[in-house]
């Protein structure tokens, strides 16, 4: 369901008011459905591929996905949404419960591609629920600020320890440009459809090492990492790869911000 008299349908008959806070603005634009869903890219001869979707809404996205693997899972908070979906998709599983709570590994295999149209005000915290998962592929729209923070290049105003720590985990690849007016009720933003496929394992000590590095975005990093570590550790590793002393953070990319927390951390 996805056209837009359908969904007024919807709400008039169920007395449906769309949530600000679970951001619920539903696609009404099939084409970009569409396009979405083509992305995809699954075996779907092997006996076990399967989907998991975040947030089906009112389905414009699962109607789709059903036809694209063997084993198709939702997870919708809102049970009026989700029993929705278990009326009129049978043959699926849904699971009536906040993404955040759900266990991902025990509901997926290694095979498994998770993909959502995620709610903005929590997409942070699902995109580290996924690195910290066995899942390995996550198709997803959100919004374009987001997309252009985890997209961003270093010495970028953009570039942050979010963009650091995603773009080390996972190899990341804009897809989609989606306008705002393709929703209902319209966002105040535009959206990317982007993919991410991992590439290293999500590690905690080196999230939080980036975490101080960009801890005061106006301090250089040297400034920042004092705060914890020996100072004439810090300015030998610099030195050693041939960066100022007042160099910032967000200057510095991501494999040499990984070679440094090596060094400083592992070492």
């Amino acid at each position: 369901m996805n056209d837009l008299s359908l969904i007024n349908t919807f709400f008039k008959e169920n007395n449906f008011n769309p949530s600000k806070k679970m951001g619920q603005n539903f696609l009404i634009n099939k084409n970009i459905c569409m396009q979405m869903v083509s992305k995809i890219e699954i075996n779907i001869t092997s006996n076990i591929s399967s989907i998991i979707e975040i947030g089906p809404g009112l389905g414009a996205l699962t109607e789709l996905l059903i036809n694209k693997c063997n084993r198709l899972t939702v997870i919708e908070l809102d049970k009026r949404l989700a029993d929705f979906i278990k009326r009129k998709y049978g043959n699926i599983e849904v699971i009536n419960n906040d993404i955040l709570n759900v266990d991902l590994d025990k509901i997926s295999t290694n095979n498994t591609i998770l993909v959502s149209n995620l709610p903005y005000s929590i997409s942070s915290l699902v995109f580290i629920k996924f690195l910290k998962s066995k899942l390995n592929v996550f198709y997803c729209m959100i919004q374009k600020e987001m997309a252009d923070r985890i997209l961003a290049k270093p010495s970028s105003k953009k570039f942050n320890s979010f963009t650091v720590i995603i773009n080390y985990c996972c190899a990341v690849e804009r897809l989609l440009n989606v306008n705002r007016n393709n929703f209902f009720p319209s966002p105040n933003v535009d959206s990317v459809v982007i993919k991410l496929i991992k590439k290293n394992n999500y590690d905690k000590l080196f999230d939080n090492f980036i975490s101080l590095c960009f801890a005061s975005k106006r301090q250089t990093l040297y400034n920042n990492l004092k705060k914890k570590y020996d100072k004439e550790k810090i300015s030998n590793i610099l030195f050693k790869f041939n960066l100022d002393q007042k160099i910032r953070a967000e200057a510095i990319d991501i494999n040499t911000l990984h070679n440094i927390f090596c060094y400083l951390v592992i070492k």
